[in-house]
């Protein structure tokens, strides 16, 4: 697996260079030849090296097989720096994020950076499963020697067919995914020694449970 994670990360570093070389050529195209934008397939040639791009960051987050940097991380300040970064998101999509959290939480062991990543990771599918108005809940509370997170929506909800292969590397279900955003935010969890378990209903909403040890 590890020879395989290296190949796959070595492929997506070759490709990254050309790509960036092709982005920066069709943006150098647009702002020299503004009409460009009226050409029918002009969008969506830019949306498709965009989506290229991304997958090649997932590809590289993915197979990255390297052990995190460790500390102790005050997860009510990564909730609350989500909860402000992500603002005018949420103002643009007419969208709502309710907050949740007790006055003090227990620290827990692991990578800031990759904890938000998996946290936004989560938010951010909550909210493309969310109609305008809608309001997306994160919560946290410590329960023995746990810290316990829920991310809840009231969108679409998923099937169990969906539900199968949710987090399965490459399994999308949206339009314009890599799926490999759930099967990330599942590896670092795990990585933090944590779980991740979700239930959902269709028309009805869903619910992400993220439990990982406190010091």
């Amino acid at each position: 697996m590890n020879d395989t994670n290296f190949t796959v990360s070595k492929i997506a570093h070759e490709i990254r260079n050309p790509l960036t070389l092709i982005n920066s050529s069709l943006q150098l195209i647009q702002s020299m030849h503004p009409e460009v934008r009226e050409f029918q397939f002009w969008s969506q040639t830019l949306e498709d090296v965009e989506y290229l791009s991304q997958l090649l960051n997932d590809l590289s987050t993915y197979t990255d097989n390297r052990r995190f940097f460790m500390c102790e991380v005050d997860l009510r300040e990564i909730f609350l720096a989500l909860e402000q970064s992500l603002q005018p998101y949420l103002l643009e999509q007419g969208l709502n994020l309710s907050v949740h959290l007790p006055a003090q939480l227990p620290p827990v062991f692991g990578n800031p950076v990759k904890l938000k990543q998996a946290f936004l990771n989560l938010l951010k599918n909550a909210f493309e499963a969310s109609a305008r108005n809608d309001c997306v809940s994160l919560s946290a509370r410590k329960y023995l020697d746990q810290i316990i997170i829920r991310i809840t929506d009231n969108g679409c909800g998923m099937t169990p067919e969906v539900l199968e292969t949710l987090f399965t590397p490459f399994a999308t279900h949206k339009s314009g995914g890599t799926g490999l955003g759930l099967a990330i935010t599942k590896k670092i969890i795990e990585a933090h020694y944590g779980k991740i378990e979700v239930s959902s209903t269709p028309g009805r909403g869903t619910v992400f449970t993220i439990t990982l040890p406190h010091i």
